[in-house]
C-alpha cells in the first residue's frame, strides 16, 4: 500500500529548524509522537507527571494487524450484554458527551477511504515495531502469533462469520473445555515495560518536564509547572484527559499483572479467552495477564482473584511481580481519534489497539502538528468539537 497518510522517516522538513512542540502525555502514544517530531528536527518537550509509559504498560502488548474494535453496532452491544452478566464488564460511570456521539453514530460503517486509512495504520505500525526490534532485540518485540479461545459457540461462530467477511488470515483449531480456537500467526507482542524503557532512551534530545500540565489553549499555549509556554503547536495524548478538550472519549478500565512463574510449560503463542476479556502472554521473565472491560474513571484496582485464578489454568502456581491499573480512551465507535484545531492536536482513542496503532497515531499527529496534513479520514471529524480547556 502507497504511504497516502503519513511519511517515512526519512522524510526531512527543508529549510530552517521549526519552533518548538510541546507533546502532552507520555504513554506509548506520547512516547511515539515525541520520537517521531524529535528525528524531524525539531524542538520537543514531553509533558508527563508520572514515569513515562505509566498509563500505558498495564496492557498485554499485543500487537494485532488484522484486528479493529469497532463498537457502534449491534455486535458489541450483544457481547458487551454478555460480558455484564458474567461480571467481566460492569457500567459504573461514563462521559455524557461520548455516550451521546455513541448514540448518534450508532449503526454507521466505514467507507473505503476509511476502511483503507485503518488498514495502512496497521500496517505502518508494525512495521515500526519491526524496525525497531531490528535495531534493538533487547526489548521483547517477537511475532509469536495468538490463540484465540471461546467459551461460548456463539461467540466462537460470530467471530468466524466476521472473519470470513474481511478475508482475514486464521486458523480454526480444538481446545479442550472451549467451543472453539483461533489462531493469528501474524500476532505480535512487545513487553510493554520494556519498550516504555527503550523509547525514553530514544528521546535524548526531547526536554521532559516532570509535571502535569494544567491547562491547553487552541493557539497551542499551555500552563504547566506554574509557567506557560507558547509553542508552534501542542500534540495532547493524554489518553481520556483529551475529553476535556471536547474530544468525545470515556474510560475503559483495565488491569495487567506480571507473574513469575517456575516449573510450568510455555505455550507457543500468547493466549485471549474472548469471553472473559483476559489475555496472558509470556515473556523470558514473566508472563502477563491482563483483563478489565469496565466502563469506570476510578483508580480503585480491580478483584484480582478471580483473573488469577482462572488464568492458573494457563500459568500453574505463580507469583506476582507487580500490578499496573490504566485506561483505555474509547471514542464513540472505539476507533482512534486523531485531529487538529488550530494549533491543537488531539491523539487518543486507542481503546483495545492502543499498543497496535501507538507508532500509526503518534505518527499522524507529529504529521499534523507540523502542518504536512490537515486532516484524515473519519479519526479527524471531532476536530470542530475540540476547545481550549483545563486538564488539571
Amino acid at each position: 500500500m502507497s504511504l497516502k497518510y503519513g511519511h517515512t522517516l526519512q522524510h526531512r522538513l527543508a529549510g530552517a529548524q521549526l519552533s518548538d512542540i510541546v507533546v502532552v502525555g507520555g504513554g506509548v502514544t506520547g512516547l511515539f509522537c515525541a520520537y517521531y517530531l524529535s528525528r524531524e528536527g525539531v524542538n520537543v518537550t514531553l509533558v508527563e507527571k508520572d514515569e513515562l509509559g505509566a498509563g500505558s504498560v498495564h496492557a498485554a502488548g499485543l500487537i494485532e494487524p488484522q484486528t479493529f474494535y469497532q463498537i457502534n453496532n449491534w455486535r458489541y452491544l450483544q457481547d458487551a450484554v454478555s460480558f455484564a452478566r458474567r461480571g467481566v464488564l460492569k457500567l459504573r460511570r461514563f462521559d455524557s458527551k461520548w455516550l451521546l456521539s455513541y448514540v448518534k453514530s450508532f449503526g454507521s460503517t466505514l467507507g473505503r477511504d476509511e476502511l483503507e486509512l485503518i488498514e495502512h495504520m496497521s500496517e505502518y505500525s508494525v512495521s515500526e515495531y519491526r524496525r525497531l526490534s531490528e535495531e534493538d532485540s533487547a526489548w521483547g518485540y517477537t511475532q509469536p502469533g495468538l490463540l484465540e479461545l471461546y467459551e461460548k459457540k456463539q461467540s466462537f461462530e460470530a467471530t468466524l462469520k466476521s472473519l470470513e467477511a474481511r478475508g482475514a488470515n486464521c486458523q480454526i483449531v480444538e481446545k479442550e473445555g472451549y467451543a472453539g480456537g483461533i489462531v493469528f500467526e501474524d500476532v505480535g507482542a512487545v513487553s510493554t515495560e520494556q519498550f516504555t524503557q527503550r523509547m525514553s532512551k530514544e528521546l535524548v534530545d526531547v526536554s521532559v518536564i516532570r509535571a502535569g500540565a494544567e491547562s491547553v489553549e487552541l493557539n497551542g499555549q499551555i500552563k504547566c509547572a506554574g509557567k506557560s509556554l507558547r509553542p508552534q503547536a501542542t500534540v495532547v495524548a493524554a489518553g481520556i484527559e483529551c475529553r476535556k478538550l471536547g474530544a468525545p472519549i470515556t474510560a475503559v478500565k483495565g488491569v495487567g499483572s506480571r507473574l513469575s512463574v517456575s516449573g510450568a510449560s510455555r505455550p507457543n503463542r500468547p493466549i485471549i479467552v474472548y469471553e472473559r476479556a483476559l489475555a496472558l502472554v509470556w515473556f523470558d521473565k514473566w508472563v502477563k495477564v491482563t483483563a478489565g472491560l469496565d466502563f469506570d474513571f476510578s483508580r480503585e484496582l480491580p478483584r484480582l482473584e478471580p483473573i488469577l485464578k482462572y488464568a492458573e489454568r494457563f500459568v500453574g502456581n505463580a507469583s506476582i511481580i507487580d500490578v499496573k491499573t490504566g485506561f483505555r480512551p474509547c471514542s464513540p465507535d472505539g476507533l482512534p481519534i486523531v485531529a487538529r484545531k488550530d494549533n491543537l492536536v488531539v491523539a487518543t482513542g486507542g481503546f483495545r489497539l492502543g499498543w497496535s496503532f501507538a507508532p500509526a497515531i503518534g505518527r499522524y499527529a507529529a504529521d499534523l502538528a507540523l502542518g504536512k496534513v490537515k486532516s484524515y479520514p473519519h479519526i479527524s471529524k471531532y476536530a470542530e468539537r475540540l476547545h481550549s480547556g483545563r486538564l488539571d
